[in-house]
């Protein structure tokens, strides 16, 4: 029962994926000046930048900006087709422009002679339903080649070059003490999985997961999987070089 309904739910979810992704901002489709938003309670339209700064001295929180959108009813709308964001932040550079974009950058500082904690962004996600089986992803690192309105038009050439979902990185003659860290309350079982997994590759199909490099120690050092075997293989390009 537990592997039917998690399969289900699997498919779901790809659904999902395909149905939400087609709602969101789409470059060729909508402009800044309604992103295809809710405009019913004629909200603010500014046409030029916001600079703001503030500095605090009370003992309350301090927010720089602080929203919440909360939603009771879709007015009958098909599940799973209305999107509730909470906050929708693009930057694009246009045809001929060769410069940097980040869509988000934030940094959380402490000078000298403080002693803070720091955390430079937050990604949570709140269930409280407890049969609710979706997907619920606090950080999801997407790469896209169109805009989501030709989400299943596949370009010839994946325009992927240099893309890389998480990049760590630090100043020179500093860096982090560790990488990735799993808190002791970080994973933990659910009644479809008995087990749960830190690092998941399952979801690759076995005609794809044999000719990757599951790990890449060096440029010609890896390890990789192989389905057939069912087994983990070292992978020495250089040395079977030096061997011919």
């Amino acid at each position: 029962m537990h592997n039917n309904r998690r399969a289900h739910a699997l498919k779901t979810n790809i659904l999902l994926a395909t149905v939400t992704s087609s709602l969101l901002l789409a470059g060729d489709r909508v402009g800044s000046a309604d992103f295809g938003a809710d405009l019913s309670q004629s909200p603010t339209m500014l046409t030029g930048p916001i600079v703001t700064d503030w500095k605090p001295i009370g003992r309350d929180s301090a927010y720089l900006f602080a929203g919440q959108v909360d939603r009771t009813t879709a007015a009958g709308a098909q599940d799973w087709t209305v999107l509730t964001v909470g906050a929708q932040i693009n930057a694009i550079n246009r045809h001929g422009v060769h410069q940097v974009v980040f869509g988000v950058a934030t940094e959380a500082w402490a000078e000298q002679g403080s002693f803070a904690m720091l955390t430079g962004l937050e990604a949570t996600t709140i269930n409280r339903e407890p049969d609710n089986p979706w997907r619920k992803i606090s950080l999801w690192s997407t790469f896209k080649n169109r805009p989501d309105t030709e989400y299943g038009n596949p370009l010839l050439d994946p325009a992927n070059m240099g893309s890389q979902a998480l990049r760590i990185e630090s100043q020179p003659g500093t860096g982090f003490e560790r990488g990735i860290v799993f808190a002791p309350a970080a994973l933990h079982w659910s009644r479809t999985t008995a087990v749960p997994v830190a690092i998941d590759l399952s979801e690759i199909g076995d005609e794809q997961i044999g000719s990757i490099d599951i790990i890449r120690i060096r440029k010609d050092v890896s390890v990789r999987y192989d389905p057939v075997a069912r087994a983990l293989v070292w992978v020495d390009n250089a040395a079977k070089s030096a061997n011919r």
